[in-house]
């Protein structure tokens, strides 16, 4: 009995996120970015350059980088109409030289409260319980030569989905990055790690291959950097996004994209929209998609700052 109700919680919850598949990821976290820039352009961060949410996007990406360091904390509000999830995180990457680059990464994922109910299906008094997820990670990369990269990210995470469902597990991402002129791409292997066990039932992580390209384009004191990516989903399914910044004096940015999405085991479709200002090396960022039905209206900003 007891058993089966834990299932069912993780059931219930996979589900609020990621769109109402019976088919689910558990640590649904993990597929959830944090970056509002690459959020913004359609989720397409493989190969964009790198900054504070370089192990969200491709830890591989550092050495490349025109900033030596940024940190980065940032917010998300998801599904506000539908599940009211939040995300809260702090980031930073810094580069120890031109061909070697460190980050760490956290992440924090508060789901919606519960009660618990009899078999009656009343709710037990004083028995409500917030689920959430936490990831922590470091990465480490190096420049092979002054075009190609390779990085490594091990995170450690973890699932509470009721008082006594719980589940810890241990993960890595693989990253390649290429960056020659205005042509940069990347390639990501990313939850490969542990199985994800609350009874006796084990869960494997949402483990996908990202395959992106980008294309920066200079128009004297503006920039276009347009962006697309592909995400091959080990679950069964394909995403793809495409997406375009513009930027004017490295100031202020403008920014567009849309996701094709996979509802059935993960992020469903959606388009996205940004803006950011960077002034004295402090930034801001904001991102905001908009779908017909589940992620619509979600929202997410960082703060950060970098030299």
């Amino acid at each position: 009995m007891i058993r089966r109700y834990i299932e069912s919680v993780a059931v219930v919850f996979s589900l609020l996120i990621c769109g109402g598949s019976l088919q689910a990821q558990v640590l649904p976290s993990l597929l959830m970015n944090q970056d509002p820039v690459s959020l913004a352009m359609g989720s397409t961060g493989a190969a964009e350059e790198a900054d504070a949410f370089a192990i969200e996007n491709n830890v591989a990406a550092i050495p490349f980088a025109e900033q030596g360091m940024s940190v980065k904390a940032g917010f998300g509000l998801w599904q506000p109409s539908y599940a009211n999830l939040k995300t809260i995180g702090l980031a930073g990457m810094y580069k120890v030289s031109e061909k070697i680059g460190l980050a760490l990464d956290f992440k924090y994922l508060m789901l919606p409260s519960y009660s618990g109910v009899t078999g009656g299906g009343a709710d037990i008094r004083d028995s409500e319980f917030t689920p959430k997820e936490f990831g922590l990670s470091a990465g480490f990369s190096y420049a092979f030569i002054d075009c190609l990269s390779a990085g490594l990210s091990l995170r450690y995470a973890g699932s509470s989905l009721a008082s006594d469902a719980n589940a810890k597990v241990l993960g890595a991402d693989l990253g390649v990055f290429f960056k020659k002129n205005a042509v940069s791409a990347g390639l990501s292997l990313n939850n490969i790690g542990t199985k994800v066990k609350y009874s006796q039932t084990a869960y494997s992580q949402p483990m996908l291959i990202k395959m992106g390209a980008g294309y920066n384009l200079e128009l004297g004191s503006s920039e276009l950097f347009f962006s697309a990516q592909a995400d091959v989903l080990f679950a069964g399914g394909l995403m793809a996004g495409a997406g375009c910044e513009y930027s004017f004096k490295n100031m202020v940015f403008a920014r567009a994209g849309y996701h094709y999405g996979n509802a059935v085991n993960a992020v469903p479709s959606h388009g996205s929209a940004g803006i950011g200002i960077k002034v004295a090396g402090v930034s801001l960022d904001v991102a905001y998609l908009y779908a017909s039905k589940t992620l619509a209206n979600s929202l997410c900003l960082s703060l950060g700052y970098s030299f």
